[in-house]
């Protein structure tokens, strides 16, 4: 079990995430992140933020469910996203249920605020439903959850900071061995699986990256 956390905004898909989120912990939702989960009756335990972009149908539905709620003014030094995420203990794993698309300083700075609470120790990793994004920091042996092993998807490796160096890949089409990664290198850009490995994923000695699993267009 994890504890989710869902963000405002559109383009997510909650339909694949439902074993997760009906097994879930706790749902913790950022303001209109609510509205996602009202077509599937799915209550969350606690919504954070200050309402203002979440829909009139979904606010009477919360009071009828009796959900717990936390205010906070419009003008703040924080994302409601934020708020939420530092809110959860460190030791518990996070699942990050946020838009991939859309808005570019919306989606970068999600995925940035991601990186750091790896960074930080925070056990996380985000998705829209449909692609995968898992962040690496330091010395780490990554294996690809077996049930997003697919021959429809693509993966990818995005280094951040300062790069990644000793990068190796296993199970892959296109092998990686020992590399050094800068940030703006397509060099890991759409891998692919090698679907008679049975195990799949990166070795990388320091750095940081993230893995990026999605499907093909």
């Amino acid at each position: 079990m994890c504890i989710v956390v869902i963000a405002g905004g559109p383009n997510k898909n909650l339909l694949p995430l439902l074993p997760i989120l009906r097994d879930a912990e706790e749902i913790i939702c950022a303001d209109s992140g609510a509205d996602s989960l009202l077509p599937y009756n799915i209550v969350p335990d606690t919504v954070w933020g200050d309402m203002d972009s979440i829909s009139p149908e979904t606010v009477s539905w919360l009071k009828e469910k009796k959900v717990s709620h936390k205010l906070f003014p419009v003008e703040k030094d924080m994302t409601d996203s934020e708020l939420c995420l530092t809110s959860v203990p460190k030791e518990k794993e996070i699942l990050f249920v946020t838009s991939l698309m859309g808005r570019p300083d919306h989606v970068l700075s999600n995925l940035l605020l991601v990186m750091r609470l790896k960074e930080e120790g925070y056990e996380i990793k985000a998705t829209d439903g449909e692609t995968w994004v898992f962040p690496i920091t330091g010395a780490f042996r990554f294996l690809i959850p077996d049930e997003l092993v697919e021959d429809k998807v693509t993966c990818s490796l995005i280094p951040l900071g300062k790069g990644s160096s000793g990068v190796s890949g296993f199970g892959m089409k296109y092998p990686l061995k020992d590399r050094d990664i800068v940030p703006g290198s397509s060099l890991t850009v759409s891998n692919e699986f090698d679907m008679t490995e049975k195990e799949h994923g990166f070795e990388q000695k320091s750095g940081t990256m993230l893995v990026i699993v999605t499907p093909k267009v």
